[in-house]
């Protein structure tokens, strides 16, 4: 599992899927938070990010720093560059 990223989403969201797709493109474990099913997830996202919206990518930096990223276009980006090219 990628250790440092957790996706908070939702099944139905389209823009969730498109990072669930490039995540499965990339080969990567990452842990999953349904904000719709999880009262918790909503509340840490919520807390944390400063919004509900979905995606939202939670990166905990090596130096202890957490950055919340939203939009599934910046949070695709960052997974490529990242991690490596979709081919």
């Amino acid at each position: 599992m990628t250790q440092e990223l957790v996706l908070y989403q939702f099944p139905a969201c389209p823009f969730c899927q498109r990072v669930l797709r490039q995540i499965e493109q990339l080969g990567l474990d990452i842990e999953l938070r349904d904000t719709r099913r999880d009262p918790e997830a909503k509340q840490e996202l919520q807390q944390g990010g400063g919004r509900t919206m979905v995606p939202c990518l939670r990166i905990a930096h090596e130096d202890g720093r957490v950055e919340w990223m939203y939009e599934s276009e910046d949070i695709n980006r960052y997974l490529i560059s990242r991690y490596g090219s979709t081919g």
